[in-house]
C-alpha cells in the first residue's frame, strides 16, 4: 500500500459506519494507521534502493517519470502535525500532565490542543481519584467548569511547587513568629465522631511517639471551656515543638451517636420561607461564639462509609464554617478517615465534590489518613499549623 492509500485510510477511522455515534479513534486505531505508514514508507525506500542498483542508461530513462513519482511520495509523508485534532487529542490523554504542559509550549497549535477543557476534564478524572490529598488555599471558585484551572489549583504536586516557591508564604511566615504566641484552638468535629473512625480521638489522647503528646496540665486549666457546648477539649504538643488546644463538637451525646440517632446538637432549623422548602440549619447561637475564636477547623468523614455518610455532614460543615461568625481566613483541614489500614475508601476527590469544597472560600484540604493508625494524620495537622501560622 503506497503513502497516498495509506493517508486514504483516515477517512475510514475518522467517520464511522452509518448508525453509529461518532468518537474520537481508539488507539488501536491509531497504531493501525500508524503502521501501515511506516510499511508504506519502508516500502517505498526499497523499492528507490534497488533503483539505485540498476545501470545508469535505465536510470536516465526513467529519472525523469520517477522524479514526479518521488515529489508526490515527499507531499504524501505524514507527520504527527498532519493528524487529525481528535487523534492527536486522544493521544494527549495518555500523557501525564507535565508532558502536556510541555508539548502545548511546542507551538500555537499545540497550545491550542493543551488547552482543550475535555481532555483537562479527563485526566482529572483519570488522576483524581489517586490523589491521598487534595486542597486549595482559598480565594477562588473550583466549581466553575475550567477543568484545566481546577486540576492544577487541587493537584498536590502543583501545590506543592506553589507553596514551596512563594515568598510570600515564607515572610508571612516571618512576621508571624515576631508575634506574641497563644495557644491556637482547633475545633474537631464531624459525621466520623459518630462512626468507628471516632477512634481518631482516643488515639490523638493516648498520643504517638513524636508526632502527638497530650499536656495534662493546661489540659486541667482549660477544661472550663467546653461548657460552651457538645463536648471536651485538651492541649496537644504536636511534633515536640507546637502546642494547639483540641476542641471536640459531638453532634450529640454517646447513647445518641451509638443508637444512630439522627439528631444534631449543634444545629438548629431555620424559618423555612415556604410549605416547600427544604430544611436549612444554622449554628447554635453557644457555638457561634467559639468559631469566632479557633484558629482552624478538623472535620473528619468516615471514608469506608461512602458518598452518603459524607454528605450527610455537609450542613454542619456550613453552618460552622458559615463567614458571619468564623473569619474566611480559618482554614478547614477534612480527614477523610477509614477505621484501619487497607480498607476502601471513597477517593479524596469525591469527599471534595460531596462536600461542596470547590465553592468554599478558605484554605481547605481533604487529606486520606487511617483512625487506628493515626497514618498520615500527622501530614493533614502540618498543614493545618502552616495555614494558622500564615505560612
Amino acid at each position: 500500500m503506497s503513502v497516498a492509500e495509506t493517508v486514504s485510510f483516515w477517512p475510514h477511522i475518522m467517520q464511522p459506519d452509518s448508525g453509529e455515534a461518532s468518537s474520537v479513534p481508539s488507539l488501536q486505531d491509531v497504531i493501525e494507521v500508524y503502521n501501515r505508514v511506516c510499511t508504506a514508507v519502508w516500502d517505498a525506500g526499497s523499492h528507490r534502493s534497488q533503483e539505485l542498483r540498476q545501470p545508469k542508461e535505465r536510470q536516465a530513462e526513467n529519472m525523469e517519470g520517477k522524479q514526479e513519482e518521488d515529489d508526490d511520495c515527499e507531499r504524501d509523508h505524514l507527520e504527527i502535525d498532519d493528524l487529525p485534532e481528535p487523534v492527536k487529542l486522544h493521544i494527549l490523554s495518555f500523557l501525564d500532565v507535565k508532558s502536556v504542559c510541555r508539548l502545548a509550549a511546542a507551538s500555537q497549535d499545540w497550545r491550542i490542543l493543551g488547552n482543550d477543557n475535555i481532555l483537562w476534564r479527563k485526566m482529572l478524572e483519570r488522576d483524581g481519584p489517586s490523589w491521598s490529598a487534595i486542597g486549595h488555599r482559598g480565594g477562588t471558585d473550583l466549581s466553575k467548569d475550567d477543568h484545566k484551572w481546577r486540576y492544577l489549583q487541587c493537584c498536590p504536586e502543583a501545590q506543592g511547587h506553589k507553596e514551596a516557591s512563594s515568598i510570600g508564604s515564607q515572610l508571612r511566615g516571618y512576621l508571624r513568629s515576631l508575634l506574641p504566641k497563644t495557644l491556637p484552638m482547633v475545633a474537631m468535629f464531624g459525621p466520623g465522631l459518630n462512626t468507628s473512625t471516632s477512634q481518631i480521638v482516643r488515639a490523638i489522647i493516648s498520643g504517638k511517639e513524636g508526632v502527638f503528646k497530650t499536656n495534662m496540665q493546661t489540659t486541667m486549666w482549660q477544661t472550663k471551656l467546653p461548657r460552651r457546648g457538645g463536648g471536651g477539649g485538651l492541649a496537644i504538643k504536636f511534633r515536640n515543638k507546637q502546642d494547639f488546644f483540641l476542641i471536640t463538637l459531638y453532634s450529640g451525646t454517646r447513647s445518641e451517636r451509638e443508637g444512630q440517632s439522627s439528631a444534631n446538637k449543634l444545629l438548629v432549623p431555620k424559618t423555612p420561607t415556604s410549605a416547600d422548602a427544604e430544611p436549612e440549619y444554622e449554628l447554635k447561637r453557644t457555638f457561634r461564639r467559639l468559631c469566632s475564636e479557633v484558629a482552624g477547623f478538623i472535620f473528619v468523614v468516615d471514608a469506608s462509609q461512602g458518598a452518603d455518610h459524607v454528605e450527610s455532614g455537609l450542613a454542619e460543615l456550613q453552618a460552622m464554617t458559615d463567614q458571619r461568625w468564623t473569619p474566611d481566613t480559618t482554614p478547614v483541614l477534612v480527614l477523610s478517615c477509614v477505621p484501619g489500614e487497607g480498607e476502601t475508601r471513597l477517593p479524596c476527590i469525591r469527599v471534595m465534590e460531596a462536600l461542596q469544597l470547590g465553592s468554599m472560600s478558605r484554605p481547605w484540604q481533604v487529606q486520606n489518613a487511617v483512625a487506628g493508625s493515626l497514618q498520615d494524620v500527622d501530614t493533614g495537622v502540618d498543614w493545618l499549623m502552616n495555614n494558622i501560622q500564615g505560612k
